[in-house]
């Protein structure tokens, strides 16, 4: 099986970034949200440019805001969003868009822009699975309540991501997203 890759000029240099690299720099935990990332990445860089896009030059906005770590350190890895200063994180602009809710508030909505182009798109209606919500709203609460979560709901939760990064990275990428026109 052919490994995907996103490809981005840096300066003068083409680095290609695989799923697996994204890992590397963002780690073990919200890898379904790296996973989503690298999803948006591979459908919307071939439609931002014609050429290898240069980092710099996108936008990235993400309607789950500051609780999508994954797709944030995604973003940040291979675009440099947070680097340039264009990262945003408000999830109040998702509230009337399209797109699956969040558990930790907001929306699976997210905007790319590169030089000059945006691409607006939501995540399709039952990619994230009901139980996978149940248990990061679990998650959510308890941090929020200061509370350790049970050992067995971690676990629960943490083969739940893996399963989701698994099923997210087995399909194409319009399998997932609707680009709103």
């Amino acid at each position: 099986m052919i490994q995907e890759k996103v490809v981005i000029r840096d300066k003068n240099d083409i680095i290609e970034i695989t799923y697996n690299d994204i890992l590397k720099y963002h780690g073990r935990e919200m890898i379904g949200g790296a996973a989503l990332a690298f999803k948006i990445m591979l459908m919307t860089f071939p439609k931002l440019s014609d050429e290898i896009p240069q980092r710099g030059k996108f936008s990235f906005y993400s309607g789950i805001g500051k609780n999508g770590k994954g797709i944030i350190d995604a973003a940040e890895m291979v675009m440099r969003v947070k680097t340039y200063g264009n990262l945003e994180l408000d999830m109040d602009y998702s509230n009337d868009k399209m797109g699956q809710e969040a558990p930790g508030g907001g929306r699976y909505y997210f905007e790319i822009g590169y030089d000059g182009k945006l691409i607006k798109l939501y995540l399709k209606e039952g990619i994230i699975p009901t139980e996978f919500i149940n248990y990061s709203k679990l998650s959510h609460k308890c941090k929020a309540e200061n509370i350790d979560m049970r050992i067995e709901d971690k676990e629960k939760l943490l083969s739940l991501r893996k399963e989701l990064a698994s099923s997210i990275m087995a399909s194409k990428p319009e399998e997932l997203f609707v680009i709103v026109k």
